[in-house]
């Protein structure tokens, strides 16, 4: 369980991103200088690869791998899942809607499901 909600968390973050460049970053100007989408691509893919990484040290049972998916998936998932629909865009976000609405709930129920049996991994010792 703690792998599989682990991935789902990771996944539905990857698409709550791939919403952020497809949607929210043209409405904001952010992808207008190549100068800027550059460093992005990198942080992005430098998150998102450590994210990776912990997924598969946690399935091989290592603690690490654990501790890494927990602060992802706190800040891509919950912080961000929570900061969307609170204050960026308060629910019901109308922003392409219903779907925006729908993909920002997703992130924060996987997450906050993922973190739960984190934590619990954590706490029982692995």
């Amino acid at each position: 369980m703690l792998v599989w909600l682990s991935l789902v968390a990771f996944a539905v973050g990857l698409g709550r991103t791939l919403l952020d460049w497809g949607i929210v970053y043209p409405e904001l100007g952010l992808l207008s200088d190549p100068g800027s989408v550059l460093p992005t691509l990198v942080v992005y893919s430098a998150i998102f690869g450590a994210w990776a990484w912990a997924l598969i040290a946690m399935a091989r049972g290592e603690r690490r791998g654990v501790w890494v998916a927990l602060v992802f998936t706190l800040l891509a998932n919950v912080a961000l899942g929570l900061g969307t629909t609170l204050a960026f865009c308060p629910t019901p976000c109308q922003t392409l809607w219903p779907v925006a609405e729908i993909w920002n709930w997703a992130t924060t129920l996987t997450g906050a499901a993922a973190v739960v049996v984190q934590i619990r991994a954590l706490r029982g010792g692995l």
